[in-house]
């Protein structure tokens, strides 16, 4: 054998080598899990006193809502699906505008997973009825499918913004006072909630970065 021809050989093992151990190193490493998020691990602005040392077993629970087609929506109806949580009002001149077109993005990522659900929390229940969330769904092109716009009783909608998902602070002086004298939470928080209820992600609807960290986060949870 010429050493031309044992060069040649050397280089293919070289290479084989080479191409076996990038394929182990990526089967060893290690698989991105999320953290399962309780009470006790949030910001305690976050979280109402009584809560705050809560470090297992949060879990979202029942709730009673309407949807925009103006059907009951309840914590039964969307048992076992993985839900991206949003708090919002139709009439919003700045940040629920961007985070509409984030989490439409979200909508055409799992455009065909029915075991993903977003539920969209109007705190102006007031004035957002189902009809205005109707045309609202409408007009964003919105999947009935997967992607729910709520409205209801108002202390419902605020106890699970502030006991349940903790997207605002507890006290009190987060509510808005606008000037026709209507009051509201106001938040670019978005939730990620897994089939069993738990809180698995906190993200900025209005960051492209983050979202996109939601998207992968939510097939995270579909591969658990």
């Amino acid at each position: 054998m010429s050493n031309k021809s044992r060069i040649v050989i050397f280089g293919g093992l070289l290479i084989f080598l080479v191409i076996m151990i990038f394929i182990a190193s990526r089967e060893m490493k290690p698989k991105r899990s999320l953290p399962i998020l309780n009470p006790a691990q949030l910001n305690p602005s976050l979280v109402s006193p009584e809560l705050q040392r809560l470090g297992v077993g949060h879990r979202v629970g029942d709730f009673q809502l309407i949807d925009q087609r103006g059907n009951p929506l309840t914590g039964s109806d969307v048992k076992g699906k993985i839900r991206v949580i949003e708090f919002f009002f139709t009439t919003c001149p700045s940040i629920c505008k961007i985070m509409a077109e984030e989490l439409q993005r979200v909508q055409a990522a799992y455009s065909d997973e029915n075991r993903l659900m977003i539920l969209s929390h109007t705190v102006m229940p007031e004035i957002d009825s189902v009809e205005i969330l109707a045309a609202y769904g409408e007009a964003k092109n919105i999947d009935y499918n997967r992607w729910r716009l709520l409205t209801g009783e108002k202390s419902e909608i605020y106890r699970l913004a502030r006991e349940v998902y903790f997207v605002v602070p507890a006290e009190d002086s987060t509510i808005v006072i606008t000037e026709d004298n209507h009051d509201f939470i106001h938040t670019e928080n978005i939730v990620l909630v897994d089939s069993k209820g738990r809180l698995r992600g906190f993200y900025d609807g209005t960051d492209e970065v983050e979202m996109n960290q939601l998207i992968e986060d939510i097939g995270i949870l579909l591969g658990e």
